[in-house]
């Protein structure tokens, strides 16, 4: 017998099936353990969530990312990832999902203010409801969002949007 079986042949019969199962689950899984936290406790924070769905997304794996923003939908942080799912959205031209997003996560937040920069921003790029998209940016601008410039930005497109729309303006 070799010097590893008899190792092993002198364990307890319930720590020998411990180490084979341990051994098991090592050469199947890659040398992958899954270690759950006690009551299901997610590892990760939401934060943590966020950025690693940014990571998918950048990696172009938008199905990976929109589970992660899911995920990240925790406690303070649910207005935040909504807000994330729907730049998804419409970064992937599902717009009405992405206005339908938006706007639930100022239900969780009217204040959120990316929330109310990104609907205003759809709302200009779609050429609709443009009354609404200028009261939302103005109303993010009012909460002094830093950088303040892409709120601006999204506030002179709005307007440029509404005096091209209707030339008696």
């Amino acid at each position: 017998m070799d010097k590893s079986r008899k190792s092993i042949s002198r364990l307890a019969p319930a720590a020998r099936l411990l180490a084979l199962s341990l051994a098991l689950s090592l050469m199947l899984g890659g040398g992958c353990v899954s270690v759950r936290r006690p009551g299901g406790v997610d590892p990760l924070t939401p934060v943590e969530r966020l950025n690693l769905g940014v990571t998918y997304e950048q990696d172009g794996k938008p199905d990976l990312a929109l589970r992660e923003y899911e995920r990240a939908e925790r406690g303070n942080m649910r207005a935040t990832a909504l807000v994330y799912q729907a730049n998804l959205h419409a970064n992937q031209g599902e717009i009405e999902l992405a206005e339908r997003t938006y706007r639930e996560a100022l239900k969780v937040d009217p204040d959120q203010s990316m929330a109310l920069n990104n609907l205003a921003w759809l709302l200009a790029g779609e050429g609709r409801n443009l009354d609404e998209a200028e009261s939302l940016i103005r109303h993010a601008l009012q909460l002094n969002p830093e950088p303040r410039d892409p709120y601006e930005n999204t506030l002179r497109t709005v307007l440029e949007r509404k005096r091209t729309s209707d030339p008696e303006r």
